[in-house]
């Protein structure tokens, strides 16, 4: 019994004198880290990991993505290549008839640092470098991802034929420019719906500072 309550009395000095290192050690690690702060503005080039489409896509759903190239601060790198950097799908529509496409509106709200720490930050799409399905799509300036509607030529062409059809059948022509009308809203192509591939290529925008410790370098 008495051998017990001395080894439980050696630990606890042990470990008392242990806690002034410790405290040294941390503060160390500290003093050995510097801050740099990326500025609001600066584009990311990034892959994304996740297939975004306005018609099978939800508010909510989680999109995964890396970064292709560093990022640098006064001639650091304070983002390596590869880290991940994800958002969510906060808002979004689904292509409409009479010719209107569809629409994402994604925010990119986490950096993942080497170290496994998670940074918030916010950022918005601002351009499409390459990727499959991303042909009909663009960025718009808001930074959503827009699918493109009917073009102009072709809701002419589509109104005209149906205008002509009807002037043919012998109907006046304010009818015929109604039924022209009518025919437009129900013949009219469905618009485009906003897609990216997984493996698409974009650009990202930071819309506010943020300011990551980095290990200290002589």
């Amino acid at each position: 019994m008495m051998r017990r309550a001395l080894s439980t009395l050696l630990a606890a000095v042990v470990a008392l004198n242990g806690l002034p290192i410790l405290a040294a050690q941390q503060a160390a690690s500290e003093e050995e880290m510097e801050e740099y702060t990326i500025p609001e503005g600066t584009e990311f080039k990034l892959q994304l990991h996740t297939t975004i489409n306005s018609k099978t896509s939800n508010v909510g759903d989680r999109v995964l993505a890396t970064l292709i190239d560093p990022v640098y601060v006064e001639d650091r790198e304070v983002l390596p290549k590869s880290v991940r950097v994800d958002g969510r799908v906060q808002e979004v529509k689904s292509a409409k008839r009479k010719g209107k496409g569809g629409y994402i509106y994604v925010v990119f709200d986490t950096v993942e640092l080497p170290n496994g720490e998670k940074m918030a930050i916010l950022g918005s799409l601002t351009e499409i470098f390459a990727g499959e399905g991303s042909g009909s799509s663009r960025i718009g300036v808001e930074g959503d991802l827009r699918g493109s509607g009917a073009s102009r030529m072709k809701q002419m062409a589509i109104a005209g034929g149906s205008t002509a059809a009807g002037a043919a059948a012998g109907v006046g022509p304010g009818i015929a420019a109604a039924a022209g009308g009518l025919i437009l809203a129900i013949v009219l192509p469905r618009g485009k719906e906003a897609s990216l591939s997984a493996g698409s290529l974009v650009g990202m925008r930071l819309d506010r500072d943020v300011t990551i410790l980095v290990p200290y370098q002589e």
